[in-house]
């Protein structure tokens, strides 16, 4: 799957989600599986709030996080294409 830099997405509101510690468990909408996020994944799964295109979500990382902007970018591409084949979050545009 080919995700754009300027793709917006958004958290699926029918995932329940508990914060342990600097951590989240979602549970999938089906109430079948669930998906641990540690710190990082949980700092972009909350910054994925549907406004927000993925450059700017890049921007937040590698100003909160000390990592090479290619390397943040191919990681995240490859983190929110996870994250939609589990449907905890949605592509807006």
């Amino acid at each position: 799957m080919l995700i754009a830099m300027t793709s917006i997405f958004a958290r699926n509101e029918d995932c329940p989600v508990r914060e342990i510690g600097d951590g989240l468990v979602i549970m999938a909408p089906a109430g079948d599986v669930t998906h641990s996020l540690e710190n990082l994944g949980a700092f972009i799964w909350k910054t994925l709030d549907g406004k927000t295109s993925l450059d700017g979500v890049l921007d937040a990382v590698t100003t909160e996080y000390d990592v090479e902007r290619s390397v943040a970018e191919t990681d995240l591409k490859h983190f929110v294409g996870e994250l939609l084949s589990g449907n905890i979050i949605v592509q807006v545009s």
